[in-house]
């Protein structure tokens, strides 16, 4: 390559850089200037612009501040159109969710002070609309066996991991996500993942002052207690979680009326099954 050539392709590469990251910030300034004026999604479009391409870097707080604001817009536009949560409804968001939840856990992870007070309301609101959709989705999955899985409940797995898996990223702390998709999992048949999301239910739902009434997590004691006594054969592992499910069912009873005989059966049943495994281990001497 001829020297001259070389010199004007290196001014071109420059002179390109330096209007992509004008372009990058003037949609910046664009993008504060039609918050202030209410045109959201016009801030949306420009905002999208300014992170599209990262390595012509605007300020690291500007670059901050532009997720933030996408993931609050996002957030915002997500709940006008999810006012209804039925499966029907959550269905045809889909793509709306990912993306938000996506821009959320973005803004997350690149938040500093300024941003972080920027998307803490929008960040609740997500999680309080995930988390009902992703209750509709563990619902119905509960209605399938685990073990004979069909068309129907792999679909709603999938869904459930494909649109809400990434909530595990920003949401430290909640036990139902864990639950829901660790139920996920195993209807999938990925067992490690499953026993993943539920042991992390397990703890953060130990430490809780008042313990629901969850059918959900009594499936992770069931499912769990199943897995390590009879497939890994762990029966340290199966243990705890028997004696902790065990536990719980006793308490779930406690709360029922005598005329509520049907559910007691049921219950006495699946109590029965963990004291027969915690007494088969101790038994065994393991």
């Amino acid at each position: 390559m001829r020297k001259s050539t070389f010199i004007f392709l290196t001014l071109a590469l420059v002179i390109l850089s330096e209007l992509s990251t004008y372009g990058q910030t003037q949609n910046y300034k664009k993008g504060l200037d039609a918050i202030q004026a209410n045109r959201y999604h016009e801030a949306m479009v420009c905002f999208t612009k300014v992170v599209a391409d990262e390595k012509f870097e605007i300020s690291g707080k500007e670059l901050s501040m532009a997720y933030a604001y996408l993931a609050v817009i996002r957030t915002a536009y997500l709940k006008k159109n999810l006012q209804q949560f039925d499966f029907n409804s959550i269905n045809r968001n889909q793509g709306q969710i990912q993306l938000t939840i996506q821009e959320m856990v973005r803004a997350v992870k690149f938040q500093d002070n300024a941003s972080k007070n920027i998307i803490k309301n929008s960040k609740a609101t997500l999680v309080e609309i995930s988390s009902k959709s992703l209750q509709v989705i563990g619902d119905s999955l509960l209605t399938f066996d685990e073990n004979n899985p069909n068309e129907g409940s792999n679909y709603l797995a999938s869904f459930a991991i494909n649109q809400f898996g990434e909530l595990s990223q920003m949401v430290l702390n909640d036990w139902q996500l864990h639950d829901i998709l660790g139920l996920a999992h195993y209807h999938l048949g990925d067992r490690e993942s499953a026993m993943d999301e539920f042991k992390k239910a397990r703890a953060q739902f130990a430490v809780l002052e008042v313990q629901p009434n969850s059918q959900l997590h009594l499936r992770n004691y069931i499912l769990s207690g199943n897995y390590f006594f009879k497939e890994k054969n762990n029966m340290k592992e199966a243990y705890q979680i028997s004696n902790e499910g065990s536990t719980y069912t006793s308490v779930l009873i406690n709360e029922l009326d005598d005329n509520q005989m049907t559910d007691i059966l049921k219950l006495n049943k699946i109590e029965n099954r963990f004291r027969q495994y915690m007494a088969r281990i101790d038994e065994s001497g393991e």
